[in-house]
């Protein structure tokens, strides 16, 4: 006999962490926006839409000019951003998903 068991667990930050998640949060859906708009922008021109490594390093040149306030958060934000832009896009592809669309911003509470 198997015996499975769960747990669930639930986060109560601090306001210092919340800041902190809050940061995250809109600088991954900043860059998944950034980045879709470079894809609808390929799309119209004709081209193929930009892997998520290319969104990344062009993420990389623009954010040094226009984005100083990206030294708040870590790296790994727009790097699972445009993961996941990028996963959209082969859903909506393969027929599984609709086209993706722009991220807003949600209440935290």
């Amino acid at each position: 006999m198997q015996v499975r068991q769960a747990f669930r667990f639930e986060l109560d930050p601090n306001q210092k962490t919340r800041m902190a998640l809050a940061k995250h949060i809109g600088a991954a859906r900043f860059a998944y926006n950034w980045g879709l708009a470079r894809l609808k922008e390929a799309l119209e021109q004709g081209r193929l839409p930009p892997s998520a490594i290319q969104l990344h390093k062009e993420w990389n040149r623009w954010k040094r000019e226009n984005a100083p306030w990206w030294v708040e958060v870590s790296k790994c934000a727009p790097q699972e951003a445009f993961r996941d832009l990028e996963r959209a896009v082969r859903n909506w592809r393969e027929g599984r998903a609709n086209f993706p669309r722009f991220k807003r911003k949600k209440s935290l509470d």
